[in-house]
């Protein structure tokens, strides 16, 4: 990409590649001119997740919530928000980095019902480059269902 000299802004439509160490960059903007402020990425770069309509109900089989960035790019993990129907065997939910790989987040879920529990990760999860992210309930739930949602982005 070609930049003029006296631009103070640069528009991204896609993800932009990389600075290096110790080099100057220009502030991103979006087609109409704006500056981007909003944490983390750009808005075509961000990835949300929703659950099933039935949940995730009795089983340890996972769920893929972000396919593979693409080579050089990672999955991140901004936010979360958990429910539950009352089940029935306490179970433990894990977010991993690939397919059945490193655990990066995990919680126990017991059996009585669990309101919409919302979590903010400030230091977004970082998955490895080029690789999916699943969710998973690492025992089955006999009965009830955990419904599971996702936000996150793409970005080096």
């Amino acid at each position: 990409m070609a930049l003029n000299p006296n631009s103070m802004l640069v528009v991204y439509n896609a993800t932009p590649g990389t600075v290096s160490d110790a080099t100057d960059a220009l502030a991103q903007g979006d087609d109409q001119g704006k500056q981007l402020v909003t944490p983390y990425a750009a808005p075509a770069n961000r990835w949300t997740y929703a659950a099933a309509a039935s949940g995730i109900v009795n089983t340890t089989t996972a769920v893929t919530i972000k396919a593979a960035a693409a080579a050089g790019l990672r999955n991140y993990i901004t936010d979360i928000q958990i429910n539950t129907a009352t089940l029935g065997a306490a179970t433990e939910l894990a977010i991993r980095d690939g397919a059945a790989g490193t655990v990066l987040w995990r919680c126990q879920l017991q059996t009585v019902a669990l309101p919409l529990l919302s979590v903010n990760f400030q230091s977004p999860l970082k998955g490895t480059a080029a690789t999916l992210l699943e969710v998973v309930t690492i025992t089955a739930t006999v009965t009830g269902a955990v419904y599971f949602n996702a936000q996150g982005f793409v970005a080096p």
